[in-house]
């Protein structure tokens, strides 16, 4: 989705070392500039994991 400069996409991102693996739900939000990405916001569906950082 774009509004402006502002865009949003809906992501799922999943990952895996050794034992551990994870899968999550989340929604990135980027700030374009002459079409160039100069901010970036990254937000999770579940936080827990990154509690404290």
């Amino acid at each position: 989705m774009g509004n402006g400069d502002m865009v949003a996409a809906s992501i799922h991102f999943a990952g895996r070392r050794e034992d551990a693996s994870m899968s999550m739900e989340g929604l990135d939000v980027l700030r374009l500039k002459d079409g160039r990405t100069v901010e970036t916001r990254l937000f999770s569906g579940d936080q827990d994991p990154f509690a404290g950082q």
